[in-house]
């Protein structure tokens, strides 16, 4: 393919070559230049991604393709699989390839229809929690589950937090061996061990790129870091939201590769768009709870038409759709980090833990929320705290939790079937955290009497969606 494009980072002062065929390849001061073959089946394959984590080239026909590589590059060589094919081996580390001059993939023939279901799972936590590994467990369980659903997810994408930092990394790998489909990995805020040289590394020696991309059927899917490693002084350090620098090049470039028209899914974990921050009255480091640079990306991200973006870290489900790409923060797997141990387990923002389920069918990509195993329930939304009794009196509060309704839901109530009332957006008190999809309805109960009634609630999603759900109750004196 003779093609070259060229990216202009915009404030950071870099020119690179966006896509490059063979023999295209951008003269760089300083590069090493690099070559290998991709192949699929034993045969070569052209037009094939292949990066170092800032440039990225195109194989020629016979497969072959030359890469230079200098100070911007990653730590990793990677080939952006193409459709019908995949390989667990898809990246060399930069100084293997420097060394020998080379990164070669093999890639084997995988099916992949236009209509399939993947399953998007973050935040496992410590997956050691208490004497008996109640995290290792309840998460081989939730990857079991994914592995009976009907139909079968075609892979599982993971999106940070696994606790590298809390020596989990292993446990990680071994949970995730109970899995009978592909896994793809994405990093989190807790897999950086930010006082160490390569804040990454332990990572990347147990999962390779911090960021990457593959196509599965008609789909590209990118996978990125957006974590940095900040010094706080006195030997401590942290973890701030970040998309700059070499992964931003490589970003632009390689949604500039994709043909126009062809659906896109990102994956990263500190959200680029989420109301978290602002709905937090006790946060003092706003850079770990978001990205700096939000409105370069949401730019970017529209200008090329991606479809989701698939975020974590809060341990909440939020949606929100920016200059026409929804951006999902979607609940955490361990709930509040497990702290209920053996019995029913909630995120933050009282979601039973669990996953989310993301069906493609052609050009089109719809998205639900499921909660997992011990914590599942077959309701989309509950009154919370009802417990079936509510007091008598002329201001009874009731709240529903509807658990994935997007931002701009409307939401009403009415009991024993009588008129529909407005609910009001809900705050806990006791709580700093403002939960994005609590209603609250405050009515007078005296005179109910103590006969058994029923609440329903109804909220509207932006798309039409209705969700229903209902609650029987006494009135108690």
């Amino acid at each position: 393919m003779k093609r070259r494009e060229f990216l202009v980072v915009m404030g950071m002062g870099l020119v690179v070559s966006a896509v490059c065929g063979t023999g295209e390849l951008l003269a760089t001061e300083g590069a090493t230049i690099i070559g290998g073959r991709v192949t699929g089946d034993g045969e070569p394959l052209s037009g094939v991604l292949v990066s170092d984590g800032y440039r990225i080239v195109r194989t020629g026909s016979d497969g072959q393709y030359k890469l230079p590589i200098g100070p911007s590059s990653g730590r990793f060589v990677f080939v952006t699989t193409p459709r019908g094919y995949w390989t667990e081996s898809y990246y060399v580390p930069i100084d293997k390839a420097a060394s020998s001059g080379k990164a070669d993939f093999s890639l084997a023939p995988r099916r992949q229809p236009d209509r399939f279901n993947f399953a998007f799972i973050c935040d496992l936590a410590d997956l050691s929690t208490g004497p008996k590994k109640v995290g290792t467990r309840k998460t081989k369980a939730s990857i079991r589950e994914i592995n009976a659903l009907d139909p079968t997810p075609a892979f599982i994408m993971v999106q940070g937090d696994i606790c590298i930092q809390a020596g989990q990394g292993k446990n990680c790998v071994d949970c995730f061996a109970v899995s009978k489909i592909p896994t793809r990995i994405g990093i989190g805020n807790h897999e950086i061990m930010a006082k160490q040289e390569n804040p990454y590394g332990a990572y990347e020696r147990l999962f390779g790129p911090t960021y990457y991309s593959f196509d599965w059927g008609p789909v590209h899917f990118i996978v990125m870091n957006g974590n940095k490693a900040m010094p706080l002084g006195k030997g401590n350090a942290t973890v701030h939201g970040a998309v700059e620098g070499s992964e931003l090049a490589w970003l632009e470039a390689d949604l500039a590769a994709q043909p126009k028209g062809k659906p896109i899914i990102v994956g990263v974990h500190i959200p680029i768009v989420s109301t978290y921050p602002a709905r937090r009255t006790d946060l003092d480091d706003g850079p770990f709870w978001e990205t700096p640079n939000d409105k370069l990306l949401t730019d970017l991200l529209a200008r090329y038409h991606v479809k989701l973006v698939l975020q974590g870290h809060m341990h909440e489900n939020e949606r929100i759709t920016v200059g026409g790409v929804e951006y999902v923060e979607s609940v955490s797997l361990s709930g509040s980090w497990w702290h209920d141990g053996e019995g029913f387990e909630r995120a933050t923002d009282g979601c039973p833990r669990g996953y989310r389920i993301v069906s493609v069918d052609g050009s089109k990509v719809t998205h639900r929320y499921r909660s997992s195993c011990e914590s599942h329930v077959d309701r989309r939304g509950e009154f919370v705290r009802l417990q079936g009794r509510v007091a008598a009196s002329k201001k009874a509060v009731f709240t529903f939790n509807c658990y994935d309704a997007p931002s701009g839901s409307t939401a009403q109530a009415r009991i024993d079937n009588g008129p529909w009332r407005r609910m009001a957006r809900f705050r806990y008190k006791s709580s700093p955290i403002d939960t994005p999809h609590h209603w609250r309805l405050v009515t007078d109960t005296t005179r109910l009497g103590s006969k058994r009634h029923t609440i329903q609630a109804r909220v509207t999603w932006p798309d039409g969606t209705v969700v229903v759900e209902e609650e029987a109750f006494v009135v108690a004196e």
